[in-house]
């Protein structure tokens, strides 16, 4: 973070639109999916900050890219921390 400190930012807002998203549609379908009893998860700004969290994650791991389930773990640590970004 201290090397850079836009990292995060750059890879959701810079990203190439000629590289397809593979992930997106997948992860969209899984938000609503998260916890939807809890009402952490029933605020879009919440959902916002997971979506990006795990579009981010799986551009930058595009070997890996998002497995369902991943929604769980990062908005369990999402609800945890509140804070999508470490400024």
């Amino acid at each position: 973070m201290l090397n850079f400190p836009n990292y995060y930012n750059n890879i959701l807002n810079n990203y190439p639109d000629y590289i397809p998203s593979l992930f997106e549609q997948t992860i969209d379908k899984d938000l609503t999916r998260t916890f939807p009893e809890e009402s952490f998860f029933q605020k879009k700004e919440n959902l916002n900050k997971l979506r990006n969290i795990l579009v981010a994650f799986s551009r930058r791991n595009s070997t890996i890219g998002y497995n369902q389930g991943f929604n769980l773990i990062a908005g369990r640590i999402l609800e945890i921390v509140q804070d999508e970004v470490i400024k």
